[in-house]
């Protein structure tokens, strides 16, 4: 009776238990092994040591699956610990790295900056459209951290409504050179938002990347 080797073998599918599959899994690979054995020709079975090593190489793909397992479960563990980490922050007072500016129902917003040197300092208020609402000429001032208060109030005088603003800080030297400054947002986080996974820290309405905070205090009573 005539042999059919596994090349000419019409009935004989390989991919049957893997279509859909992006990756050839650890279940997938040890089907094809069998298969292979099932089918292969009885004058010119495999090798032994072409079988011991499709053997480790199934090994080695399961040991990888089981690392693999294990890393996803601890990145989820690690993630929990995170966001139960983070919303501890709610309540606390923060500075981060922003340019936000919060006026709520009192009428002031506090921001601060830091320089990197000394240099006479302007801070220009915008709305969230962007457009000029004031400037304010804080006059010269060292290098380092400053804390200053907007009081809400236009280049007019007139209180403008609470809601979202931004400010930008330019300082220049004696010598009229710009110095680099850095604006920061300071407030009590009132609550935490998830965007595209990323705890969001809210301080009024403004919303601060948790990579951006500098600092953290327990609030004045």
């Amino acid at each position: 009776m005539p042999i059919t080797s596994i090349g000419n073998n019409p009935t004989l599918n390989l991919n049957s238990d893997i279509t859909g599959k992006n990756a050839l899994d650890k279940d997938a690979f040890l089907n094809l092994l069998v298969t292979q054995l099932k089918y292969q020709d009885p004058m010119s079975p495999m090798e032994n040591t072409e079988f011991v090593a499709q053997l480790s190489q199934f090994s080695s793909l399961e040991q990888l699956y089981s690392v693999n397992t294990k890393l996803e479960e601890n990145s989820m563990v690690t993630q929990s610990m995170h966001n139960s980490i983070v919303s501890s922050l709610i309540g606390k007072e923060l500075r981060a790295v922003s340019n936000a500016l919060t006026l709520d129902e009192t009428g002031k917003s506090a921001f601060s900056y830091e320089l990197s040197g000394d240099a006479n300092v302007t801070v220009s208020v915008y709305t969230e459209q962007g457009d000029l609402i004031k400037s304010i000429d804080l006059g010269p001032q060292n290098a380092g951290l400053h804390s200053e208060e907007w009081d809400g109030r236009n280049s007019l005088g007139m209180d403008m409504p609470p809601g979202m603003y931004y400010f930008k800080v330019v300082g220049n030297d004696a010598t009229g050179n710009e110095v680099e400054t850095t604006s920061m947002i300071e407030g009590i986080v009132s609550g935490l938002k998830f965007v595209n996974g990323s705890p969001v820290l809210v301080i009024g309405e403004a919303e601060i990347d948790i990579t951006n905070v500098i600092e953290i205090n327990e609030p004045e009573e």
